[in-house]
């Protein structure tokens, strides 16, 4: 077992933004103009990450879920559905995106046990300019009716929740909030490994004359108009935890000198390296593997490493990830 790395994926969005290019000047020598996602690491149907370093070198994430399911999963396993459990993408936007929403988990109904994964997703705000938003549920008083029949006739995002956000700020989507990432935006996403959105309505898009398909019905279908509003968290702290509960768990690290990590959750970790460098040793047994995690890279630890030092360059800024099921 080692720390595996990933060939990035770069997705063109009509909403592409320029931000994370002077966010991560190193990364974006190889990213094409027009990418408004690069994607870390994910498993969706059809497009699964691909190893970039040492034995596995070449392998897919799909592939490696099937061949060394236990070594990667370790308890989870068991009761986790054939795919790798989470998403991690960088998002640019210069544009807003879509007001949009996504499935929630499907269950077998005897023993709720996980046959398909919805997608709750979670943004780290990296950039933003003044005025930025977030939209995110429904303004107080206004209905899922009038909110249907403004999708067609009126103006939805008027009767959402604009709520202005800054770098450092910390939104946690379940799945089937109602949504939409606003323009002059750079965020990190961590979501569930699902690919499926439900569009219900397109901002205008100056230069964009195709439109683009939406699931207006499908969409009001998956809507959980009951959410409460999640609160905005700060990242400010050294060591915060972001996501307690859900399907994943988040924390954000301020490193400013030597630390050990002892891992308190059952499968994989994920870091991701946001600001500075940061030199990370994974152990697992008498497995000791080196690191060097650079701004805008990610690597993932199978299940069997348990501990981390960290050995940072100046003040590092990290992002641990894991699942929960």
């Amino acid at each position: 077992m080692y720390p595996l790395r990933f060939l990035r994926i770069e997705a063109a969005k009509p909403w592409a933004g320029t931000r994370l290019r002077r966010l991560f000047p190193a990364q974006a020598a190889d990213v094409p103009q027009g990418t408004g996602e690069w994607i870390e690491v994910c498993d969706f149907p059809g497009q699964s990450s691909v190893v970039a370093n040492g034995e596995w070198r070449g392998q897919s994430l799909h592939d490696l879920v099937r061949t060394h399911r236990k070594q990667l999963l370790g308890e989870l396993a068991a009761e986790s559905p054939d795919d790798f459990p989470l998403c991690v993408k960088f998002l640019d936007t210069a544009q807003p995106l879509s007001i949009q929403d996504h499935p929630s988990d499907v269950r077998e109904s005897a023993n709720k046990r996980l046959i398909q994964r919805g997608k709750s997703e979670c943004w780290l705000v990296l950039d933003a300019a003044p005025g930025a938003v977030i939209y995110q549920g429904l303004r107080a008083g206004v209905t899922p009716a009038q909110f249907g029949e403004a999708l067609t006739n009126g103006d939805p995002p008027a009767l959402l929740n604009a709520r202005a956000i800054k770098p450092g700020d910390f939104l946690y989507n379940p799945a089937g909030m109602v949504h939409a990432i606003g323009a002059d935006v750079a965020l990190l996403e961590i979501q569930q490994n699902c690919a499926i959105t439900y569009r219900l309505w397109d901002f205008p898009r100056p230069g964009h004359a195709e439109k683009r398909e939406m699931h207006v019905q499908q969409g009001l279908a998956a809507a959980r108009f009951d959410l409460p509003q999640p609160k905005i968290l700060p990242t400010h702290g050294n060591d915060v935890l972001l996501a307690p509960d859900g399907p994943f768990g988040v924390r954000s690290l301020r490193v400013t000198s030597a630390a050990r990590e002892d891992k308190s959750w059952p499968g994989f970790t994920l870091h991701t390296c946001l600001q500075r460098e940061c030199e990370i040793t994974g152990r697992a047994r008498d497995n000791l593997q080196p690191t060097i995690l650079k701004p805008g890279e990610t690597v993932l630890w199978p299940a069997e490493f348990t501990e981390f030092e960290l050995y940072p360059r100046d003040d590092c800024w990290l992002i641990v990830s894991w699942a929960r099921e």
